[in-house]
């Protein structure tokens, strides 16, 4: 975990992933509700993130697991960033897809992925900047709406620093006044 404090790290790493179990492993077997010692080899269940993370990175002893691909780093919708990265509901798909992606992808190794998301999000962060610029009329809302929790937080710095542009070129900060230091240092010479 990034940050043991970040509440959006602990929400991106909570997200449920399918792992399977190739060999049995003693103390695990309440994972699967069960009341045996040993979680049996070829369980396959849903486990927090965070917690498969922990079972993979485990340094006493390795544990035999697969974690599968969840459904939003599938097929589909890997096409549907490809096709148009703009389009995308990330937020049905997972709300932190972006953070959960990078926290994903240090565990697995999936190259395709990674230059997929890579692509999405510099091709939704143009879009996201620009409509940062446009002062958020109806389609900005529905863009949005589709938005990861990423995109929102930049969305939010982008109208941020829009705003205080603005204000800048409305003299909203008034005058711009020398330092003092600057002012005595000129009397001296």
């Amino acid at each position: 975990m990034e940050d043991y404090y970040d509440i959006d790290a602990i929400l991106a790493e909570d997200q449920n992933v399918k792992c399977a179990f190739q060999s049995n492993i003693p103390g695990l077997a309440w994972l699967e509700g069960g009341h045996d010692d040993a979680l049996k080899a070829g369980s396959r269940f849903d486990i927090p993130f965070w917690l498969a993370r922990e079972l993979v990175e485990h340094d006493e002893e390795t544990v035999g697991m697969d974690i599968e691909t969840p459904e939003f780093f599938g097929p589909k919708v890997r096409n549907a960033l490809r096709a148009d990265a703009n389009t995308v509901d990330l937020t049905k798909q997972c709300p932190n897809f972006f953070r959960f992606g990078t926290v994903y992808l240090q565990l697995v190794d999936d190259m395709a992925l990674s230059g997929v998301m890579e692509e999405a999000f510099k091709a939704r962060l143009q879009m996201t900047m620009d409509h940062t610029q446009s002062g958020g009329n109806s389609n900005t809302t529905d863009y949005l709406n589709r938005l990861d929790e990423t995109e929102r937080a930049l969305y939010k710095a982008g109208m941020e620093s829009s705003a205080s542009i603005h204000q800048w070129n409305q003299h909203s900060f008034g005058r711009i006044r020398s330092a003092s230091e600057m002012l005595l240092k000129r009397k001296a010479t």
